[in-house]
């Protein structure tokens, strides 16, 4: 059978972090935790579970996964979020798998639980990333980009498992508000690493478009009260990363006069 680690990146998640470490020790043969600085509990908590509990200063979401993978004792990784808990037949697949692993890696699919919420709405958006994956043939990237797995070779082989990974990534509308705002400014660093360009109608179009997008397209819809809050508020930080590349150009041309 083979060893499988666990990691993930927290700042204070007191609050939901041992929901997520009971479900993730019920698969891990190791845990790493990667802290940015927590105030609260999120130590003790991660500790109590045995976790590998190490501080790392903050650079981006990516940055900071790959420095908790490189932690890792083991080739076969799993990387999940601290608002996110395998469900108990995600559990048993994982396990199930780590008898025998036929792929090099494997998605998960995940699905947002909101306050209220016993399990996720039938319609309600599902998306699958790659979160369980060989060291060999995927890896972490050390930069801005968006925080999944590359490939480190042609022809690698992805999976896809079958049971949800549950995502509640509300605490309250205070907590989500400010994590999109730290989100659009990681957005801005990325776009920047890429050299895009902005127009001025894209800026005054991306809150409607961006909007209508989350609302019918990623069917937001289904999920009531949050859904829409969810829709506004992630249109609206799409628009303040392009606002705030805007004005960092702005700031880069007046030290160049």
């Amino acid at each position: 059978m083979e060893k499988l680690s666990v990691y993930m990146i927290t700042l204070n998640e007191e609050k939901r972090l041992e929901r997520t470490l009971e479900a993730a020790a019920k698969v891990a043969d190791e845990i790493v935790i990667v802290d940015s600085g927590s105030t609260d509990r999120t130590e003790a908590i991660a500790k109590r579970f045995g976790a590998v509990f190490v501080y790392n200063t903050w650079k981006s979401f990516s940055a900071q996964k790959r420095y908790a993978q490189n932690l890792c004792a083991n080739k076969w990784v799993l990387n999940v979020d601290s608002d996110e808990v395998l469900s108990d037949d995600l559990i048993k697949e994982i396990n199930r798998l780590k008898e025998n692993f036929t792929k090099n890696a494997y998605k998960l699919r995940v699905k947002d639980i909101y306050p209220g919420w016993k399990k996720p709405r039938l319609l309600s958006r599902t998306y699958n990333i790659v979160r369980l994956y060989h060291r060999d043939y995927m890896d972490m990237p050390d930069d801005y980009s968006n925080d999944r797995p590359v490939a480190l070779q042609k022809n690698v082989t992805v999976g896809n498992l079958k049971a949800p990974l549950l995502h509640y990534s509300y605490i309250d509308l205070t907590q989500r508000i400010d994590k999109w705002n730290r989100y659009s400014s990681e957005f801005m660093k990325t776009a920047k690493g890429k050299k895009k360009k902005y127009s001025s109608l894209r800026l005054a179009m991306e809150f409607p478009f961006q909007f209508l997008r989350y609302y019918f397209v990623r069917r937001y819809i289904f999920c009531g009260f949050y859904g829409l809050v969810e829709s506004m508020t992630a249109a609206y930080f799409r628009f303040v990363k392009i606002a705030k590349y805007r004005e960092e150009e702005i700031f880069e041309k007046e030290k160049r006069s």
